[in-house]
């Protein structure tokens, strides 16, 4: 069974981070996890001193545990409705953010972040410090983009695509989404995207190629399922990946998509070119591992 005791959620204040915390509101209902709100201030406290302390002027240190204490009380009362009756902590700390989250991060089950803001120009990015998580942590990490709130509430999900890799293990990515369906009693899919033929190949020989390559990894997709014993549905799409699985998951109105991140441990880090595009480009929410 899958467990997510604890959430992390980032919190900066914004509409964004409200549909966050609302989304782990839904979550942690029905997983009855505890959610964490994490506040970073990355803004020096800074306090210009006119005149010698003890003439009603504060010290830097007093400054800055009073700006704190006011960010302490504007957390309190952030999403309060919406997380009533939800086990929450809140935290407010100073310095990076993204190391923050990352480093608090290793006692949660998931972290919980807004993807970026409004926009058909911004719709293609990640906000900085969500990629940096991403790039960083090896939690699961869930991003929602703030126009899909309103069509994937979490609160009911009845289908979830899980993106396969055939060229390495994807057991872990596999099994979590198979546990979060079943918490659901939602429709699993395992979906891998094949390229379409070089474009040098002559028109002749793509063809086959092309049935090859589709025969190939429905065959990889069905063999995995019965390895891991999981119920679950195959499909095989053409096209650059990021592009094929927005389509698909639109079509096929997937509620979740789970994508697995780079597990590279040198200087490149987590976050490789086919997550971040598959995650700016889901119309749903996507949890990668």
């Amino acid at each position: 069974m899958l467990r997510i005791a604890q959430i992390l959620v980032p919190v900066d204040f914004s509409s964004n981070s409200l549909l966050a915390v609302r989304h782990a509101a839904i979550l942690a209902r029905k997983f009855r996890s505890e959610v964490t709100l994490l506040h970073v201030n990355e803004i020096a406290v800074l306090h210009a001193l006119t005149g010698p302390l003890g003439y009603g002027i504060s010290s830097p240190e007093t400054v800055r545990e009073e700006f704190l204490a006011h960010r302490r009380k504007e957390l309190d009362a952030f999403g309060a409705s919406d997380l009533s009756g939800v086990t929450v902590t809140r935290q407010v700390s100073c310095g990076d953010a993204a190391r923050n989250i990352v480093e608090r991060g290793r006692k949660a089950d998931l972290i919980l972040m807004p993807t970026h803001g409004y926009g058909p120009v911004r719709r293609l990015l990640l906000g900085s410090i969500t990629a940096k998580v991403l790039h960083d942590s090896d939690r699961a990490v869930w991003t929602c983009r703030p126009e899909s709130e309103a069509a994937h509430d979490p609160s009911s999900i009845r289908h979830v695509m899980c993106a396969v890799n055939l060229w390495r293990k994807n057991h872990e990515i596999v099994h979590w989404a198979a546990d979060f369906a079943r918490q659901y009693d939602a429709r699993l899919t395992l979906v891998h995207a094949i390229l379409p033929a070089p474009p040098e190949m002559p028109e002749r020989y793509a063809f086959t190629w092309h049935g090859e390559a589709r025969w190939g990894a429905d065959e990889a997709l069905h063999a995995l399922v019965r390895e891991l014993q999981v119920p679950a549905e195959v499909m095989v799409i053409e096209g650059d990946a990021p592009v094929a699985l927005a389509a698909a998951t639109k079509e096929h109105s997937a509620d979740l998509l789970v994508i697995g991140r780079s597990h590279a441990t040198n200087m490149i880090g987590r976050l490789g070119s086919h997550s971040y595009g598959i995650i700016c480009h889901a119309p749903c929410p996507v949890v990668s591992l």
